[in-house]
Protein backbone atom coordinates (compact mmCIF):
# COMPACT_ATOMS: atom_id res chain seq x y z
CA UNK A 1 0.00 0.00 0.00
CA UNK A 2 1.36 3.47 -0.53
CA UNK A 3 -0.14 4.45 2.77
CA UNK A 4 2.79 5.18 5.26
CA UNK A 5 2.67 2.45 7.97
CA UNK A 6 2.95 2.61 11.46
CA UNK A 7 5.99 0.28 13.54
CA UNK A 8 6.36 0.42 16.77
CA UNK A 9 9.27 -0.73 19.61
CA UNK A 10 9.58 -3.98 20.35
CA UNK A 11 8.85 -4.56 24.31
CA UNK A 12 10.24 -7.19 26.33
CA UNK A 13 7.39 -9.37 28.51
CA UNK A 14 8.99 -10.08 31.33
CA UNK A 15 9.66 -6.09 31.51
CA UNK A 16 5.54 -5.59 31.29
CA UNK A 17 4.76 -8.42 33.41
CA UNK A 18 7.67 -6.43 36.57
CA UNK A 19 5.79 -3.37 35.68
CA UNK A 20 1.79 -4.11 35.53
CA UNK A 21 2.21 -7.04 38.26
CA UNK A 22 1.15 -6.48 41.68
CA UNK A 23 4.21 -7.09 43.86
CA UNK A 24 2.10 -9.01 46.25
CA UNK A 25 1.30 -10.98 43.68
CA UNK A 26 4.69 -11.48 42.41
CA UNK A 27 6.20 -12.37 45.28
CA UNK A 28 3.41 -15.11 45.91
CA UNK A 29 3.81 -16.57 42.66
CA UNK A 30 7.43 -16.64 43.17
CA UNK A 31 7.03 -17.77 46.57
CA UNK A 32 4.83 -20.37 46.54
CA UNK A 33 5.72 -21.88 42.56
CA UNK A 34 8.93 -20.20 41.79
CA UNK A 35 10.89 -23.77 41.54
CA UNK A 36 7.39 -26.05 40.47
CA UNK A 37 7.97 -27.21 36.75
CA UNK A 38 5.26 -29.80 36.81
CA UNK A 39 7.26 -31.43 33.86
CA UNK A 40 10.10 -30.64 31.79
CA UNK A 41 10.65 -29.42 28.45
CA UNK A 42 11.84 -31.74 25.41
CA UNK A 43 15.36 -32.89 25.84
CA UNK A 44 17.73 -31.91 23.12
CA UNK A 45 16.82 -28.59 22.44
CA UNK A 46 19.16 -26.13 20.91
CA UNK A 47 19.91 -23.37 23.08
CA UNK A 48 18.05 -19.93 21.53
CA UNK A 49 21.04 -17.80 22.01
CA UNK A 50 23.22 -20.18 20.20
CA UNK A 51 21.02 -20.23 17.24
CA UNK A 52 20.84 -16.63 17.44
CA UNK A 53 24.64 -16.58 17.34
CA UNK A 54 25.19 -19.38 14.39
CA UNK A 55 22.16 -17.11 12.20
CA UNK A 56 24.17 -13.68 12.54
CA UNK A 57 27.45 -15.33 11.43
CA UNK A 58 25.73 -16.25 8.53
CA UNK A 59 27.52 -19.15 8.13
CA UNK A 60 24.97 -22.01 9.44
CA UNK A 61 21.70 -20.38 8.91
CA UNK A 62 20.39 -18.60 5.54
CA UNK A 63 16.87 -17.38 6.84
CA UNK A 64 13.42 -19.10 6.13
CA UNK A 65 14.66 -22.20 8.72
CA UNK A 66 12.64 -22.86 11.49
CA UNK A 67 14.49 -24.20 14.87
CA UNK A 68 12.91 -26.16 17.63
CA UNK A 69 14.67 -24.86 20.54
CA UNK A 70 14.84 -23.55 24.13
CA UNK A 71 14.35 -19.72 24.67
CA UNK A 72 14.94 -17.54 27.88
CA UNK A 73 11.69 -15.57 28.64
CA UNK A 74 14.18 -12.90 29.37
CA UNK A 75 15.17 -13.03 25.61
CA UNK A 76 11.47 -12.66 24.76
CA UNK A 77 9.75 -9.58 23.00
CA UNK A 78 6.31 -8.65 21.80
CA UNK A 79 5.78 -6.59 18.73
CA UNK A 80 2.59 -3.92 19.51
CA UNK A 81 2.53 -3.34 15.96
CA UNK A 82 0.38 -6.15 14.84
CA UNK A 83 0.32 -7.81 18.43
CA UNK A 84 -1.01 -6.92 21.53
CA UNK A 85 1.15 -7.02 24.48
CA UNK A 86 -0.51 -4.09 25.66
CA UNK A 87 -3.44 -5.94 26.78
CA UNK A 88 -2.21 -9.60 28.29
CA UNK A 89 -4.10 -10.56 31.15
CA UNK A 90 -2.23 -10.64 33.82
CA UNK A 91 -4.97 -11.72 36.30
CA UNK A 92 -6.01 -14.78 34.16
CA UNK A 93 -2.09 -15.80 33.71
CA UNK A 94 -2.07 -15.43 37.82
CA UNK A 95 -5.15 -17.83 38.09
CA UNK A 96 -3.99 -20.28 35.69
CA UNK A 97 -0.63 -20.55 37.63
CA UNK A 98 -2.47 -20.96 40.87
CA UNK A 99 -4.99 -23.32 39.30
CA UNK A 100 -2.15 -25.79 37.79
CA UNK A 101 0.18 -25.44 40.96
CA UNK A 102 3.23 -23.86 38.95
CA UNK A 103 3.60 -23.77 35.22
CA UNK A 104 3.24 -26.86 32.68
CA UNK A 105 5.52 -27.21 30.10
CA UNK A 106 3.11 -29.74 28.31
CA UNK A 107 0.38 -27.60 29.19
CA UNK A 108 1.60 -24.73 27.32
CA UNK A 109 3.02 -26.58 24.59
CA UNK A 110 5.32 -24.59 22.04
CA UNK A 111 5.40 -20.85 21.75
CA UNK A 112 6.07 -19.36 18.14
CA UNK A 113 8.47 -16.52 17.39
CA UNK A 114 10.45 -15.03 14.69
CA UNK A 115 14.55 -14.33 14.42
CA UNK A 116 15.23 -10.73 13.18
CA UNK A 117 18.47 -9.93 11.47
CA UNK A 118 19.00 -7.68 14.51
CA UNK A 119 19.04 -10.51 16.96
CA UNK A 120 15.61 -10.02 18.13
CA UNK A 121 13.09 -12.31 19.02
CA UNK A 122 9.22 -10.88 19.14
CA UNK A 123 6.76 -14.05 19.62
CA UNK A 124 3.64 -14.25 17.77
CA UNK A 125 2.43 -16.89 20.02
CA UNK A 126 2.99 -17.16 23.69
CA UNK A 127 2.87 -13.22 25.51
CA UNK A 128 0.73 -15.25 27.86
CA UNK A 129 2.65 -18.23 28.43
CA UNK A 130 5.61 -16.19 28.64
CA UNK A 131 4.60 -14.14 31.41
CA UNK A 132 3.23 -17.05 33.26
CA UNK A 133 6.77 -19.00 32.99
CA UNK A 134 8.38 -16.01 34.57
CA UNK A 135 5.70 -15.33 37.33
CA UNK A 136 6.73 -19.08 38.22
CA UNK A 137 10.18 -17.88 40.19
CA UNK A 138 10.56 -14.08 38.37
CA UNK A 139 14.09 -15.44 36.71
CA UNK A 140 14.91 -13.98 33.28
CA UNK A 141 16.83 -17.23 32.51
CA UNK A 142 14.25 -20.47 33.09
CA UNK A 143 13.30 -21.68 29.39
CA UNK A 144 10.35 -22.49 27.60
CA UNK A 145 9.94 -24.11 23.93
CA UNK A 146 10.29 -22.51 21.11
CA UNK A 147 9.47 -22.54 17.44
CA UNK A 148 12.15 -20.11 16.07
CA UNK A 149 11.57 -18.69 12.33
CA UNK A 150 14.06 -17.34 10.52
CA UNK A 151 13.78 -14.60 9.03
CA UNK A 152 16.12 -14.22 5.47
CA UNK A 153 19.03 -11.63 6.83
CA UNK A 154 18.23 -8.68 3.85
CA UNK A 155 14.50 -8.78 5.09
CA UNK A 156 12.87 -5.60 5.54
CA UNK A 157 11.35 -4.64 8.75
CA UNK A 158 8.16 -4.46 6.24
CA UNK A 159 8.61 -7.21 5.36
CA UNK A 160 8.96 -9.00 8.58
CA UNK A 161 6.39 -7.42 10.27
CA UNK A 162 3.98 -8.57 7.65
CA UNK A 163 5.67 -12.12 7.17
CA UNK A 164 4.73 -12.39 11.59
CA UNK A 165 1.75 -10.49 11.33
CA UNK A 166 0.60 -12.91 8.81
CA UNK A 167 1.37 -15.58 11.60
CA UNK A 168 0.21 -13.65 14.73
CA UNK A 169 -3.25 -13.71 12.45
CA UNK A 170 -3.65 -16.86 11.72
CA UNK A 171 -4.06 -17.68 15.64
CA UNK A 172 -6.24 -15.00 16.05
CA UNK A 173 -8.43 -16.25 13.95
CA UNK A 174 -8.96 -19.24 15.93
CA UNK A 175 -9.21 -17.21 19.53
CA UNK A 176 -12.83 -15.82 20.77
CA UNK A 177 -11.62 -13.64 22.80
CA UNK A 178 -9.65 -11.97 20.58
CA UNK A 179 -10.77 -7.96 20.35
CA UNK A 180 -11.98 -6.89 17.25
CA UNK A 181 -9.54 -4.03 16.80
CA UNK A 182 -6.57 -5.92 17.41
CA UNK A 183 -8.26 -8.31 14.79
CA UNK A 184 -8.17 -5.74 12.54
CA UNK A 185 -4.81 -4.64 13.42
CA UNK A 186 -3.37 -7.73 13.05
CA UNK A 187 -5.31 -8.75 9.48
CA UNK A 188 -3.74 -5.22 8.23
CA UNK A 189 -0.04 -5.63 9.07
CA UNK A 190 -0.63 -9.11 7.60
CA UNK A 191 -1.58 -6.97 4.28
CA UNK A 192 -5.42 -8.94 4.45
CA UNK A 193 -7.24 -7.39 1.48
CA UNK A 194 -10.33 -6.75 3.65
CA UNK A 195 -7.91 -4.69 6.08
CA UNK A 196 -6.22 -2.78 3.56
CA UNK A 197 -9.73 -1.81 1.84
CA UNK A 198 -10.66 -0.53 5.01
CA UNK A 199 -8.12 1.09 6.23
CA UNK A 200 -7.91 2.79 2.87
CA UNK A 201 -11.91 3.89 2.50
CA UNK A 202 -11.32 5.38 6.16
CA UNK A 203 -8.14 7.31 5.69
CA UNK A 204 -10.53 9.37 3.07
CA UNK A 205 -11.89 11.29 5.92
CA UNK A 206 -8.84 11.31 8.38
CA UNK A 207 -9.69 8.13 10.44
CA UNK A 208 -8.11 5.47 12.20
CA UNK A 209 -8.71 2.00 13.34
CA UNK A 210 -6.63 0.23 15.64
CA UNK A 211 -4.05 2.87 15.37
CA UNK A 212 -2.93 2.25 11.98
CA UNK A 213 -3.09 5.84 10.63
CA UNK A 214 -0.73 7.94 11.64
CA UNK A 215 -1.89 11.35 12.54
CA UNK A 216 -5.25 10.39 12.21
CA UNK A 217 -8.12 12.98 13.23
CA UNK A 218 -10.64 10.65 14.38
CA UNK A 219 -11.00 7.23 15.60
CA UNK A 220 -13.13 4.50 14.94
CA UNK A 221 -13.40 1.82 18.14
CA UNK A 222 -15.45 -0.66 15.92
CA UNK A 223 -14.47 -1.50 12.57
CA UNK A 224 -17.22 -3.77 11.85
CA UNK A 225 -19.54 -1.08 11.97
CA UNK A 226 -18.13 0.02 9.22
CA UNK A 227 -18.08 -2.55 7.24
CA UNK A 228 -21.69 -2.92 7.73
CA UNK A 229 -22.36 -0.16 7.07
CA UNK A 230 -20.60 -0.32 3.60
CA UNK A 231 -22.52 -3.57 2.75
CA UNK A 232 -25.98 -2.17 3.69
CA UNK A 233 -25.71 0.82 2.06
CA UNK A 234 -23.22 1.26 -0.33
CA UNK A 235 -19.69 3.40 -0.04
CA UNK A 236 -21.44 6.29 -1.61
CA UNK A 237 -24.37 6.71 1.17
CA UNK A 238 -21.45 5.94 3.77
CA UNK A 239 -19.11 7.99 2.55
CA UNK A 240 -21.73 11.47 2.97
CA UNK A 241 -22.30 10.63 5.94
CA UNK A 242 -18.79 10.46 7.02
CA UNK A 243 -18.11 13.96 4.85
CA UNK A 244 -20.86 15.17 6.81
CA UNK A 245 -19.06 14.44 10.04
CA UNK A 246 -15.73 14.86 9.59
CA UNK A 247 -15.52 17.76 8.10
CA UNK A 248 -17.96 19.54 10.48
CA UNK A 249 -15.95 17.73 13.16
CA UNK A 250 -18.58 16.43 15.16
CA UNK A 251 -16.96 14.25 17.74
CA UNK A 252 -12.90 12.60 17.75
CA UNK A 253 -14.50 9.25 18.19
CA UNK A 254 -17.31 8.18 15.70
CA UNK A 255 -19.70 5.55 16.83
CA UNK A 256 -20.15 2.24 14.71
CA UNK A 257 -24.05 2.74 15.53
CA UNK A 258 -23.88 6.34 14.28
CA UNK A 259 -22.45 5.77 11.00
CA UNK A 260 -25.00 2.74 10.20
CA UNK A 261 -28.37 4.90 11.28
CA UNK A 262 -26.54 8.09 9.59
CA UNK A 263 -25.97 6.04 6.26
CA UNK A 264 -29.12 4.14 6.31
CA UNK A 265 -31.08 7.48 6.55
CA UNK A 266 -29.53 9.07 3.67
CA UNK A 267 -29.95 5.61 1.95
CA UNK A 268 -33.73 5.58 2.73
CA UNK A 269 -34.59 9.25 2.33
CA UNK A 270 -31.57 10.64 0.34
CA UNK A 271 -34.02 11.43 -3.03
CA UNK A 272 -35.83 13.67 -0.64
CA UNK A 273 -32.39 15.04 0.81
CA UNK A 274 -30.81 15.84 -2.62
CA UNK A 275 -34.25 17.70 -3.73
CA UNK A 276 -33.62 19.77 -0.46
CA UNK A 277 -30.07 20.40 -1.07
CA UNK A 278 -31.21 21.28 -5.40
CA UNK A 279 -33.60 23.31 -4.32
CA UNK A 280 -32.03 25.80 -1.87
CA UNK A 281 -28.24 25.44 -2.82
CA UNK A 282 -27.17 23.52 0.22
CA UNK A 283 -25.89 20.85 2.17
CA UNK A 284 -28.89 19.75 4.40
CA UNK A 285 -27.80 16.60 6.26
CA UNK A 286 -24.16 18.00 6.84
CA UNK A 287 -25.86 21.54 7.97
CA UNK A 288 -28.26 19.15 10.43
CA UNK A 289 -25.29 17.30 11.82
CA UNK A 290 -23.53 19.97 12.31
CA UNK A 291 -26.44 22.48 14.69
CA UNK A 292 -27.36 19.33 17.10
CA UNK A 293 -24.23 17.62 17.57
CA UNK A 294 -21.83 21.03 17.30
CA UNK A 295 -24.25 24.19 17.46
CA UNK A 296 -27.25 23.73 19.39
CA UNK A 297 -26.04 24.41 22.94
CA UNK A 298 -24.49 27.84 21.83
CA UNK A 299 -27.42 29.06 19.90
CA UNK A 300 -29.91 28.29 22.88
CA UNK A 301 -27.72 29.27 25.91
CA UNK A 302 -29.55 32.83 26.25
CA UNK A 303 -33.04 30.84 25.93
CA UNK A 304 -31.77 27.73 28.57
CA UNK A 305 -28.10 27.73 29.58
CA UNK A 306 -28.65 23.51 30.39
CA UNK A 307 -29.39 22.72 26.81
CA UNK A 308 -26.96 20.66 25.56
CA UNK A 309 -25.37 19.50 22.18
CA UNK A 310 -26.52 16.30 21.13
CA UNK A 311 -24.08 12.93 21.05
CA UNK A 312 -24.10 10.27 19.05
CA UNK A 313 -25.42 8.27 21.45
CA UNK A 314 -28.74 10.02 22.42
CA UNK A 315 -29.42 9.68 18.74
CA UNK A 316 -28.51 6.12 18.67
CA UNK A 317 -29.99 4.47 21.41
CA UNK A 318 -31.49 0.93 20.89
CA UNK A 319 -31.66 -0.13 24.53
CA UNK A 320 -35.10 -0.37 24.77
CA UNK A 321 -35.69 -2.73 22.08
CA UNK A 322 -32.95 -4.81 22.83
CA UNK A 323 -30.17 -3.08 20.40
CA UNK A 324 -32.03 -4.38 17.23
CA UNK A 325 -29.20 -4.65 14.36
CA UNK A 326 -30.94 -2.71 12.08
CA UNK A 327 -30.69 0.96 14.23
CA UNK A 328 -34.52 1.86 13.48
CA UNK A 329 -35.10 4.11 16.06
CA UNK A 330 -31.61 5.35 15.21
CA UNK A 331 -32.51 6.23 11.45
CA UNK A 332 -36.27 7.12 12.98
CA UNK A 333 -34.79 9.96 15.44
CA UNK A 334 -32.50 10.89 11.99
CA UNK A 335 -35.94 11.64 10.52
CA UNK A 336 -36.97 13.62 13.05
CA UNK A 337 -33.96 15.89 13.47
CA UNK A 338 -34.38 16.59 9.70
CA UNK A 339 -37.64 17.65 9.61
CA UNK A 340 -37.01 19.48 12.94
CA UNK A 341 -33.96 21.64 11.44
CA UNK A 342 -35.95 21.83 7.97
CA UNK A 343 -38.64 23.58 9.09
CA UNK A 344 -37.31 26.03 11.36
CA UNK A 345 -34.97 29.05 10.73
CA UNK A 346 -32.54 29.42 12.87
CA UNK A 347 -30.33 32.95 12.66
CA UNK A 348 -27.17 33.23 11.80
CA UNK A 349 -27.52 29.73 11.31
CA UNK A 350 -30.05 29.07 8.14
CA UNK A 351 -32.37 31.87 7.13
CA UNK A 352 -34.75 30.26 5.82
CA UNK A 353 -37.20 27.13 6.05
CA UNK A 354 -36.68 24.14 3.62
CA UNK A 355 -40.05 23.26 1.89
CA UNK A 356 -40.87 21.08 -0.69
CA UNK A 357 -44.33 20.82 -0.61
CA UNK A 358 -46.51 23.88 0.83
CA UNK A 359 -48.74 22.74 2.25
CA UNK A 360 -46.51 19.60 4.38
CA UNK A 361 -45.93 19.67 7.65
CA UNK A 362 -42.89 18.01 7.00
CA UNK A 363 -40.21 17.09 4.61
CA UNK A 364 -40.45 13.66 4.64
CA UNK A 365 -44.09 12.99 4.88
CA UNK A 366 -45.35 10.45 6.46
CA UNK A 367 -47.87 9.43 4.14
CA UNK A 368 -48.32 8.80 0.97
CA UNK A 369 -47.89 5.67 -1.93
CA UNK A 370 -47.00 2.55 -0.98
CA UNK A 371 -43.70 2.83 -2.53
CA UNK A 372 -42.75 6.33 -0.58
CA UNK A 373 -39.91 6.47 1.16
CA UNK A 374 -40.93 6.31 4.63
CA UNK A 375 -43.37 3.38 3.69
CA UNK A 376 -40.31 1.34 2.28
CA UNK A 377 -38.24 2.29 5.79
CA UNK A 378 -41.15 1.28 7.78
CA UNK A 379 -41.74 -2.00 5.60
CA UNK A 380 -37.66 -2.86 6.14
CA UNK A 381 -38.35 -2.45 10.20
CA UNK A 382 -38.20 -5.34 12.55
CA UNK A 383 -41.36 -6.58 13.04
CA UNK A 384 -41.17 -6.31 17.48
CA UNK A 385 -40.12 -2.48 16.34
CA UNK A 386 -42.22 -1.45 13.63
CA UNK A 387 -45.39 -0.44 15.92
CA UNK A 388 -43.35 2.36 17.67
CA UNK A 389 -41.20 3.77 14.81
CA UNK A 390 -44.10 6.43 13.93
CA UNK A 391 -43.75 8.15 17.26
CA UNK A 392 -39.99 8.10 17.42
CA UNK A 393 -39.85 9.64 14.23
CA UNK A 394 -42.17 12.51 15.40
CA UNK A 395 -41.64 13.05 18.96
CA UNK A 396 -38.18 14.58 20.86
CA UNK A 397 -36.00 12.64 22.45
CA UNK A 398 -33.94 15.22 24.49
Amino acid sequence: MSSQKVYKELLRIIDLARDKVDDNIKEELSSNYGHVVIDCLPKGLPLMEDVVRDYLSGEKYVGGETILCSARVGDLLSDPTYNRPDVIDYNKCTQNVRKVGGYSNNAADILSGFLRPTGQVPLTKGNHRATMRYLCGLDPDVRVALALKLHKLNATLEEMVVIESKDHNRDCSYRVNQKGDSKFKSAYYAEEDWAENLYTFAEKYSIGIAGTLPDAKFILPSHSYLSRARKRSGDSIVGKYLKAFTENNCSTQIFGNSIIAGAAFLEYFGTIVSQVDEKYHCDSFSEMLDFYLNKRADFYKQLDPDIKNLTQEQITDSSAVNNSPGNELGIARYVYLYNEFCKKIIPGIKDKRYVLKENANTVIPFNGAKDSEWSTFLDDCDGLVRSIIHGIATSPFF
